[in-house]
């Protein structure tokens, strides 16, 4: 890049930028820049008001607009960039300099096309090493008018005072397109642009694209810290940019455009769109990083969390049935709510293809079940599916909502990988995710002392999952009486009142067979794991409150920690070293009717009990036996599947207790479980009182019936657990 002026001009250029303009040096910017939103106060004296004006290809137009901008009495300073332009603009800006010598107009010349975003910063920046060298003060004015005539230098004056009025850092002139003549194909992207902006902004912008704009030069170089600019992307960075460090901007004021000019491609359109949310991350990850993490590393390493945790919400979001450890149950529960609520027009109390017609249809999962039971009734499956990652994605806004450390996208980050929700993702721990959702809104309702909104937020917290929400509702009730925070007697209100709502579903969750099935030790471990694993999502966003400068400050060691666990936490909940069973595989796999060839079979008996020895996280048979007819032997708990070895008076016990006609094998269960039930089907067909009913075409399962072995068990009135004694 070159300058050619007939006058003196104002030595901006430092160092060569990629963008042909400058980069300031840290303490240049620092001198240079007014500081974030909340430091940074207007001047009383009179500001300095500088005109930047970018052409390129505007021989036509750029003498007047250089002429009117030169006599404008508002206009102090006039900086017009020629872009490399190919036609006499150069030397239109050239003979009018030399027919009005002086220092008002100075010119800034690329030898090639760079683009409008490279000529606004190369003015920009230059300003800011005049600023810096204390030519120029962070109260001063940026005026940005087009060099192609479509904006009025004679409405200047109005704007400025506005901007002086209201003490704003910049005023953005919305422009009347419809007035002015332009197409509604233009006003319908202009429109939508500026929708897309106010996405990322955080703010409501009407005309994102104006270019027709007044700056103050302080928080204009406080933007630049996170601009990067290219092709016509300057107008929209530089609008998300200042909206997200908090500056007062104005986009309503809006002026008539004399002048229709459009040279936008679709190219230029998708930059822009990539350009905002780009902008808005700069912004996010760069404002306030930890100690020792560097501008590139603040840039990457988010990605490098963010993006594959994102990949797997859009591949769960993809599945119509997603396969993961406690999906099936979901699935199975949701499908029966709807065929009673909407198809029979009755509300369940028993889940009559469960456990013989002994399961309960809301062990849990409250009202959020039932919401996603009427949606099956219009999209299937997916009601499910995209109702679980709706609550994934809101449990880290609910959590900011409740602890505004949280806000902190820093802290956030740490949040979201924490192994304990990355599991509870892959787990499809969907009654655990709403909870908690509705836990930390409690919390919010709570502290802004919104009592009937807590008393509903804390019902549905402890009602969707009674283990991981109740306790939680309780303890900070507790902890809010004793701070002082909630009255005593609203909090014993509180708990009053939603004890007593809840009675219904927590008698619903005790009647649920898996309880009664299990010895106390069995149901307490079961407990105990839940509560440390999924105890850490509520708890850390409380602890981040109570240490935040702490966190902030070991930062680097915690997320190193952190990561480390993702990937133990990984190792053991996919069995790889026999901690547990289970996979991360259902983001891959896709749900099949597997048993639809049986059913077609003619020996299928709908009504009959089965049996199901399907792999943990491909229990998806269950599912289609049951929409089939089949009426399943078990919930879909761990605790109430018995995947264990077996004495054969014991197995024959099992199978009379809970009035199993068929058993259905898949090959691939005792890959995973290595248990004796084989071996016991193998002696039980040997006696003659089991027998081979199908063999499927792919080798996949076998079905036995095993109705004759049922019946020569011994008899113990249902009572599972007499058979192990």
């Amino acid at each position: 890049m070159s300058e050619a002026t007939t006058q003196p001009t104002m030595q901006p250029f430092v160092a060569v930028g990629p963008n042909g303009g400058h980069r300031l040096d840290r303490g240049a910017r620092e001198r240079a820049t007014s500081g974030p939103a909340a430091r940074w106060r207007p001047a009383p004296a009179a500001p300095r008001r500088i005109a930047v004006v970018p052409a390129y290809n505007e021989e036509a137009t750029v003498f007047d607009v250089l002429a009117r901008l030169d006599a404008h009495p508002s206009v102090d300073e006039v900086v017009i960039v020629d872009d490399g332009s190919t036609d006499n603009t150069r030397a239109e800006i050239l003979r009018y300099m030399a027919a009005h010598p002086g220092h008002r107009v100075q010119l800034v010349a690329f030898d090639r096309n760079r683009g409008m975003s490279a000529a606004y910063e190369a003015a920009f920046r230059a300003i800011g090493e005049r600023v810096a060298r204390g030519e120029l003060a962070a109260d001063d004015l940026i005026l940005t008018v087009d060099a192609d005539g479509q904006h009025d230098p004679a409405l200047l004056d109005h704007l400025i005072q506005i901007v002086q009025d209201e003490n704003l850092a910049a005023l953005v002139a919305e422009r009347d397109l419809k007035g002015s003549g332009y197409t509604r194909y233009k006003r319908l992207g202009n429109w939508l642009m500026s929708a897309w902006a106010t996405l990322w902004a955080g703010r409501h912008w009407r005309d994102v694209e104006s270019g027709f704009r007044i700056f103050r030069v302080g928080p204009l170089l406080d933007a630049l810290q996170y601009y990067k600019g290219w092709k016509y992307s300057e107008t929209v960075e530089v609008a998300v940019i200042l909206s997200r460090l908090g500056y007062q901007v104005r986009n309503d004021v809006t002026v008539p455009v004399p002048v229709f000019r459009s040279r936008t491609r679709l190219f230029d359109v998708a930059v822009d769109l990539w350009s905002m949310p780009a902008a808005w991350w700069r912004v996010t990850w760069l404002r306030r990083p930890p100690p020792g993490i560097g501008r590139r590393t603040a840039i990457t390493l988010p990605l490098l969390a963010l993006v594959p945790l994102a990949l797997v919400l859009l591949l769960v979001a993809s599945k119509r049935v997603f396969l993961g450890t406690d999906s099936i149950n979901v699935y199975i529960h949701v499908w029966y709510l709807k065929d009673q609520l909407i198809d029979h027009l009755r509300f369940p109390v028993r889940a009559a293809p469960l456990d013989g017609g002994r399961a309960v249809a809301l062990p849990y999962g409250g009202a959020v079940w039932v919401l996603a039971a009427l949606l099956f009734a219009f999209v299937q499956e997916w009601a499910v599916t995209w109702t679980f990652v709706l609550g994934v994605v809101l449990l880290p806004w609910a959590a900011g909502v409740a602890r505004r450390v949280l806000r902190d996208p820093w802290l956030l980050l740490l949040f979201l990988i924490n192994p304990f929700y990355v599991d509870a993702i892959f787990s499809f721990q969907y009654a655990f995710v709403w909870s908690a959702v509705f836990f930390f809104l409690f919390v919010a309702a709570l502290d802004q002392r919104r009592w009937i909104w807590a008393a509903v937020l804390g019902w549905l917290a402890a009602g969707t999952h009674p283990i991981m929400g109740l306790p939680p509702v309780v303890l900070y009730l507790g902890w809010s009486a004793l701070r002082r925070r909630t009255p005593w007697h609203v909090g014993a209100a509180l708990v009053v009142g939603i004890g007593a709502a809840l009675l219904p579903l927590l008698w619903l969750t005790l009647q649920t067979p898996a309880v009664g099935e299990n010895d106390l030790k069995t149901i307490v471990l079961s407990v105990a794991d839940v509560v440390v694993r999924r105890g850490t999502i509520l708890a850390v966003p409380f602890a981040f409150a109570a240490w935040q400068a702490q966190v902030r400050r070991w930062w680097r060691p915690l997320a190193a920690t952190i990561a480390a666990g993702l990937v133990v936490n990984a190792v053991f909940a996919n069995g790889f070293l026999g901690f547990a069973q289970g996979s991360y595989t259902g983001i891959v796999r896709t749900s099949r009717d597997i048993y639809r060839p049986f059913v077609a079979s003619g020996l299928f008996e709908p009504g009959a009990r089965y049996r199901v020895l399907a792999p943990n996280e491909r229990e998806d048979g269950l599912y289609y036996l049951a929409r089939h007819g089949a009426v399943l032997t078990s919930e879909l708990f761990t605790e109430s599947m018995f995947k264990r070895s077996f004495t054969l008076p014991e197995y024959t016990c099992f199978l009379r207790a809970k009035r199993v006609d068929f058993v259905v094998v898949e090959r691939d269960y005792f890959r995973q479980y290595h248990t004796n039930e084989q071996q016991l089907l193998d002696t039980l067909h040997a006696l003659d009182l089991a027998q081979p009913l199908y063999h499927d075409p792919h080798g996949r399962y076998t079905v036995y019936d095993v109705i004759a072995a049922a019946e020569s068990g011994r008899d113990t009135g249902g009572q599972v657990q007499v058979c192990f004694r």
